[in-house]
């Protein structure tokens, strides 16, 4: 429901005080008459004014048996003549001590029925009549009954009609007085042009406040901020405005410019939005300061609203565009990545090429030099594998290989390296391992690939693949990687003329028919 404005508000409540001034005054004092009680009153007087007229009349002390025919006449016609000239009285009698009438004027038998005793109301009156002191009888009048609506009746109350009368038109007089006094109390009134000038030609949204963030001036900046911003006007909290308080805190306590006047201080950069999402959201930056007095009590605030919706419509185009650059850069990075790995990889088996390998390894070898680590290099041959390409295709012989080099990469440790060296042979380069541990590991390698990497072929059921290996390690007699190779080589041609799918180290000893003539081939990268 929507909420009086202060106009209507003050004018009912001067109507509602000036309505309670005169229920107190008629309480105490009396002074607005009861219509009932007065008519009473009325009734009473004509009774008693007749009873006097006939006790005149009737003048002897034997009332009832001395009256003579010209007292009767003259009775009647003073009774007759109050009925006819008295409004609404009806009918009147005098009665006799015994219950007999001795005169009466209108049907008083018909307006009087059902009335006992000397008791009156409000249509019955009854006056005594006596003589020398004695009750001898009691004069009657009856009047004319009341048979108005009770509610009428309750409204032709004189305190009715005035609290009727004082409702209307004190709503029409007070709300007159109170618009005019409000329109010289108007703060906007009383600040000269030049300075609602100065306001104006501001570009960011002005609005002072008082103590109870009611308004008390805006600017021209303020007023173009929203269609609703024209309701904003003095005397309205600036909390109450919708397009302004829908996007507040539901807390007024909590809304900057009532912060700002609580704490003393200033409140700036709240960022406040309006207009919801479509074209004319708009996003405002609301900073506030408090209006101090001398003595340092807080008079009211200063709220400066500044419109920043193209800023951050330039930051929000700018964090799209880092997007789309960020984006950019990892494709590029994956890219490169994805060149590397074509470059440096095998593109069968994912192991690292021979110039990969070679470069790695020499990394490798210099720490090993420097640190005088041990250092063992494996290679690694597949068994007879020209014929398995000559019995089952080179397509189940890429599968071999590949098995044996997946075999490889998951026994192999996160500081060894893999490589494929040629067509069907590999070099594992194990950092930290000693002779004996070089050993027990090539000869792991070995009993893995023959268990394991045959029945990986599936395509091929019952299919055999073993592998012949030589090791060496790093000395310091070495000048490169290219000789350490080599003398693995070596070692693995050793294994072969022994019978293959075996392990043989350089330093093994070698039958003199075995024996291989020194290599003199260059390695290439």
């Amino acid at each position: 429901m929507k909420r009086p404005g202060p106009l209507l508000q003050m004018t009912l409540a001067l109507v509602g005080l000036c309505g309670t001034l005169v229920l107190l005054a008629d309480l105490f004092f009396a002074v607005l008459p009861d219509r009932d009680a007065q008519a009473m009153r009325l009734r009473k007087s004509i009774g008693e004014a007749m009873a006097v007229q006939v006790a005149t009349l009737l003048h002897t002390d034997d009332q009832a048996a001395l009256m003579s025919a010209a007292q009767h006449s003259a009775l009647q016609r003073t009774l007759q003549g109050v009925v006819a000239r008295t409004e609404g009285v009806r009918s009147a009698a005098v009665r006799r001590s015994d219950a007999q009438v001795l005169v009466q004027a209108g049907d008083h038998a018909t307006h009087w029925r059902g009335v006992n005793g000397d008791a009156s109301d409000a249509d019955h009156v009854v006056v005594p009549l006596s003589a020398g002191g004695v009750r001898w009888g009691r004069l009657e009048m009856a009047f004319q009954a009341d048979n108005t609506h009770p509610v009428l009746r309750w409204l032709r109350q004189p305190l009715v009609v005035m609290m009727l009368f004082m409702s209307a038109a004190g709503a029409l007089v007070f709300g007159l007085y109170v618009r005019r006094a409000l329109q010289h109390l108007d703060p906007a009134s009383v600040i000269p042009e030049r300075v609602q000038g100065a306001f104006d030609v501001m570009a960011e949204g002005v609005v002072v406040l008082d103590a109870k963030g009611r308004v008390l001036l805006t600017n021209k900046a303020f007023r173009v901020l929203h269609p609703q911003a024209l309701s904003a006007t003095t005397g309205k909290a600036l909390s109450e405005l919708p397009w302004l308080g829908d996007n507040l805190p539901a807390d007024p306590a909590t809304h900057p410019w009532a912060r700002a006047a609580a704490e003393r201080t200033p409140n700036a950069g709240h960022l406040l939005e309006i207009g919801g999402t479509g074209p004319d959201a708009r996003r405002l930056m609301v900073n506030c300061a408090p209006i101090t007095d001398p003595g340092g009590s807080v008079r009211g605030c200063l709220a400066t609203f500044t419109d920043v919706s193209e800023l951050h419509r330039a930051n929000d185009a700018l964090r799209d565009a880092m997007s789309a650059l960020t984006a950019s850069n990892d494709e590029v990075q994956r890219q490169n990545l994805e060149l590397e790995r074509l470059a440096t990889r095998d593109p069968l088996t994912g192991c690292l090429n021979r110039r990969a390998l070679l470069e790695a390894m020499g990394a490798l070898l210099e720490e090993a030099r420097q640190q005088g680590k041990p250092l063992a290099c494996a290679m690694l041959d597949i068994d007879h594998f020209k014929s398995v390409n000559d019995t089952h295709g080179h397509a189940i012989g890429d599968r071999a290989i590949q098995e044996v080099a997946k075999k490889l990469h998951d026994s192999a440790r996160s500081c060894d390296l893999v490589g494929r060296y040629g067509g069907e042979e590999f070099v594992i380069v194990a950092p930290g391992l000693d002779r004996h541990g070089a050993r027990i590991w090539a000869e792991r390698l070995r009993r893995a690939i023959e268990q394991e990497c045959g029945p990986g072929v599936r395509e091929v059921p019952g299919l055999r693949i073993t592998a012949s290996v030589g090791v060496d390690m790093w000395s310091a007699a070495l000048s490169n990687g290219h000789e350490l190779i080599d003398r693995a080589d070596q070692a693995l041609y050793r294994a072969k003329r022994a019978g293959r799918n075996r392990v043989k180290l350089f330093t093994d000893p070698v039958p003199a028919e075995g024996r291989k003539p020194p290599s003199d081939v260059k390695l290439a990268v």
